[in-house]
């Protein structure tokens, strides 16, 4: 676990902030590094050994091809996490494990059943999942909501708590029934129960709790006893 500040991984940190340093989506550097030392911290805490360098490295690149960022055509080929491990030197075989890794995290992925199956993209993808959870989840959700116009809480819209794949940000719109409140029903709530390892199960659940207690008060204060209900029968199935 020692001597995780290699010469490529530096490299790469720099390449990635100056490529996201902008962004207003939710997954600029800040985002990235989170996820960086949260991987970390999983892999110290994993019973199997990992590949550092490697859950390291997939965790700087995983959003450099987000299709927020290059549009759904590009994202799939990933370019710029190649050029950027390129510019690093990043060996060949590390280069082949990080892009295997980085195509195949991300929640609009998971819903068409795809997933890491090396530990060091499973660690990383439960890091990512778990930031967008919890207190900072909570954060991320209100300021994207703010920044791209949508609604913060209208109790006549309703959730739907069974997007599927094709509706889930369809063509970079969201939905009809986004909004800050209802992604927590549509998206933020379910990912616990995606997490592919146990630190990060064990993670998901105490960040689960904070967003929970969120909701509860938030509908309480909201005077809207019909969303508290709906919360905990949620919480049920």
């Amino acid at each position: 676990m020692n001597n995780n500040q290699t010469p490529e991984l530096n490299k790469v940190k720099l390449l990635v902030c100056k490529l996201l340093g902008s962004d207003t989506s939710g997954h600029a550097d800040d985002h990235v590094e989170r996820v960086a030392l949260l991987a970390e911290r999983f892999a110290s805490e994993s019973s199997e050994p990992v590949d550092l360098q490697e859950a390291l490295l997939t965790a700087w690149l995983h959003d450099v091809d987000d299709y927020k960022l290059v549009g759904k055509e590009q994202a799939e080929k990933l370019e710029n996490a190649k050029r950027i491990m390129a510019q690093a030197s990043v060996a060949g075989g590390l280069q082949k494990a990080v892009l295997e890794n980085v195509a195949s995290i991300g929640y609009s992925k998971r819903l068409k059943g795809k997933q890491p199956q090396r530990l060091a993209g499973q660690l990383v993808s439960d890091a990512d999942m778990c930031d967008a959870i919890g207190a900072v989840g909570i954060e991320r959700a209100l300021v994207y909501a703010c920044h791209h116009g949508g609604r913060i809480f209208d109790p006549k819209v309703w959730p739907n708590v069974n997007l599927a794949a094709h509706e889930y940000n369809a063509d970079g719109n969201t939905h009809d029934t986004d909004g800050f409140i209802n992604h927590f029903f549509e998206k933020l709530l379910k990912l616990k129960d995606l997490m592919l390892t146990e630190p990060g199960r064990i993670e998901a659940e105490n960040r689960q709790q904070i967003m929970v207690d969120f909701l509860r008060h938030y509908f309480r204060e909201k005077n809207a006893p019909e969303w508290s209900e709906f919360l905990e029968e949620y919480l049920r199935c």
